[in-house]
């Protein structure tokens, strides 16, 4: 469970690390899980992976639909410790909504250029929405200091990046490097701007994505997007009863003893500490219009 200072953290900075939320079998189960979709994605063989060419060189990078190819990935997505940080961070009922893997295979060199995820990414969106929404990071292999997200500006909707450098957006605005471990987690706010180089390294760098998002979220910040996945009602609620029953069936730990709550319909953290409602609209109106500004194109970082 978080201490109030690292959920303080988080909503300052829209980034937290979180050390060993996976352990022994069942990291050891999900890496195994990875090494078969790895194999198949490298060969060219099943569906939904997705490939980069990188100098003449088409190279495997990421595959979607994990949840669909081993119990493991959606028994790990309900950990009870996971969900319960989820819960504390958000301060509202959520559920798991997308899923995917991006592995960068040694000596690949696919980079991530800096980037907001939508519907941050256009100028259109000139606010962040009032209910923190971020992505959650599990760490499958050690990943060294080559990834970046800049602390801060994930209060003030769409971030120009585009006028910098790849290596000033690296070095001159402070980005918290991300140095991970196996079964570290990374929460990263949708709207806070990040990136990472391609891997140059004889190691594997691979880390299974998943987005909880909070009902309001889901109602009113993903026009379209939103229809296409199973999302809240009778298909999401299907999806995450399966996914407690891979739990019982791994022989892993339920909910039974957390602080998380399922009602069929949503997770709720009901425990303290935790985040007041819509407390990102509470952050937001303290800035003034001028921090708001010097924050979009980073001058006030």
């Amino acid at each position: 469970m978080l201490t109030q200072q690292q959920i303080d953290q988080f909503h300052r900075d829209g980034v937290l690390i979180i050390r060993k939320v996976f352990q022994g079998r069942e990291l050891a189960d999900l890496r195994a899980a990875a090494d078969r979709v790895v194999a198949e994605g490298v060969a060219g063989r099943g569906e939904h992976h997705i490939y980069r060419e990188i100098n003449g060189r088409r190279t495997y990078f990421r595959s979607e639909k994990m949840w669909d190819r081993d119990p493991i990935f959606r028994a790990v997505t309900v950990n009870p410790t996971l969900l319960a940080d989820i819960g504390q961070c958000y301060g509202h009922p959520f559920l798991p909504i997308n899923d995917s893997f991006v592995c960068k295979i040694p000596r690949g060199n696919v980079p991530v250029e800096w980037h907001q995820d939508p519907p941050y990414h256009t100028p259109l969106t000139t606010q962040t929405y009032e209910v923190p929404n971020f992505d959650t990071d599990i760490y499958l292999d050690a990943s060294t200091v080559e990834n970046g997200c800049v602390p801060r500006p994930h209060l003030v909707g769409h971030v120009d990046v585009t006028k910098y450098s790849e290596s000033e957006l690296f070095e001159r605005f402070g980005a918290i490097p991300r140095e991970m471990e196996p079964g570290d987690v990374l929460f990263h706010s949708i709207s806070a701007p990040h990136g990472s180089i391609g891997n140059v390294t004889h190691t594997m760098r691979r880390i299974f994505y998943v987005h909880y998002m909070p009902r309001e979220v889901w109602d009113n910040s993903y026009p379209g997007w939103a229809g296409s996945k199973r999302g809240f009602g009778p298909e999401g609620a299907a999806l995450v009863e399966r996914m407690l029953a891979d739990r019982t069936l791994l022989g892993l730990p339920g909910l039974d003893g957390s602080q998380v709550r399922w009602d069929g319909h949503a997770f709720e953290f009901v425990g303290r500490p935790t985040t007041p409602p819509r407390y990102w609209g509470d952050l937001i109106r303290r800035m003034s219009p001028r921090q708001i500004k010097d924050m979009q194109t980073l001058a006030g970082v």
